[in-house]
C-alpha cells in the first residue's frame, strides 16, 4: 500500500510539473492616469491592487521602471520584459471581491 501511494504522488508531482501549469504569482498593472508637469512626466499606476500614486518618469513602481510616458499610454520595463500600458475610457466596473 505505501509502495503504491509513494508512486501514485511521484507521478502526480511529474505529471503536473511537466504539463506547463503556472505556479507563478503574475503581476497585474493597471493604469490609472497620466499626467504632464513643469518637473516632469507622472504616471499614476496600480501593481497587484497597491497604489504607487504619481510616479515620475524614471521611477520605480515594484520591480517595473517606467521608461516612458504619454497621454494615455505608459512604457514600463522589467528585467524580462516591456509592456505597454494604455489607458481605458469611461468609467470601468470594479472586481467584485
Amino acid at each position: 500500500m505505501k509502495k503504491f501511494l509513494f508512486i501514485s504522488i511521484l507521478l502526480f508531482f511529474f505529471t503536473t510539473s511537466f504539463a506547463g501549469i503556472s505556479t507563478k504569482k503574475k503581476d497585474i498593472l493597471k493604469l490609472i492616469g497620466t499626467s504632464y508637469a513643469i518637473n516632469g512626466k507622472f504616471a499614476w499606476i496600480e501593481l497587484n491592487g497597491e497604489d504607487y500614486g504619481w510616479t515620475r518618469e524614471g521611477g520605480y513602481v515594484g520591480g517595473y521602471k517606467i521608461v516612458k510616458v504619454e497621454m494615455g499610454k505608459v512604457t514600463v520595463k522589467s528585467v524580462k520584459k516591456t509592456q505597454v500600458l494604455v489607458m481605458l475610457k469611461g468609467p470601468q466596473p470594479e472586481a467584485e471581491q
